[in-house]
């Protein structure tokens, strides 16, 4: 189990995209590349897993492979996307909006090669629901749901760039399928290019 603690920051962010989400206003320059770090997947319910994907392998392989898929529909910039344990982030506090966001900073010594800006996304949480409806019925009562904490850093001088907690939601009426999970994947990736240097 991690220790969560805070930190105080000494930059000026500004709020985007809701007011869990800041970008760094002084960030203005597009880089040629950038690391997606991603930790293991906590799924609530491990049989939607099984069901779209087959094994727990093969869904932490079409992970990775479909956030690479999913940040190309919002940049241009070239990117690599790896899952690392848990232990290659630290978590801390940073202030926004009169509250304490618990953000993931990557620890550099601990991933060989890395360097410029990173984007680490800790931790990674799946889950389903299903709406209460009216004696009338609905159509898309079942709800895949996404959320994750994430910041955007430049490893040299540890600058945050960006950080925030975002989510994804999609619906369904009977089976979940891969769909779903794209879906949700989008839309969190595309919160966090949002407002950035790396949006297209």
């Amino acid at each position: 189990m991690k220790i969560f603690f805070a930190l105080a920051l000494s930059l000026v962010f500004v709020a985007c995209g809701g007011k869990h989400q800041a970008v760094n206003p002084d960030w203005k320059n597009t880089p040629e590349f950038f690391s997606v770090l991603v930790s293991e997947p906590y799924v609530l319910n491990l049989d939607d897993v099984t069901d779209d994907f087959g094994t727990v392998d093969v869904f932490r392989n079409w992970l990775t492979s479909y956030l690479d898929t999913s940040f190309s529909s919002y940049t241009n910039v070239k990117r690599s996307v790896k899952m690392v344990p848990d232990e290659s982030f630290e978590v801390i506090g940073v202030a926004l909006n009169d509250e304490v966001l618990k953000i993931p900073m990557p620890l550099v010594e601990k991933i060989e090669g890395l360097n410029g800006i990173v984007v680490s996304m800790h931790p990674l949480r799946f889950w389903r629901e299903k709406s209460s409806c009216s004696r009338g019925g609905c159509i898309g009562d079942k709800h895949l749901y996404f959320v994750v904490a994430y910041s955007i850093v430049r490893v040299e001088d540890r600058q945050i760039l960006a950080y925030g907690i975002t989510h994804g939601g999609d619906s369904f009426t009977f089976a979940m399928t891969k769909g779903n999970w794209e879906s949700v994947l989008d839309k969190v990736v595309m919160n966090i290019i949002e407002k950035t240097p790396l949006k297209k």
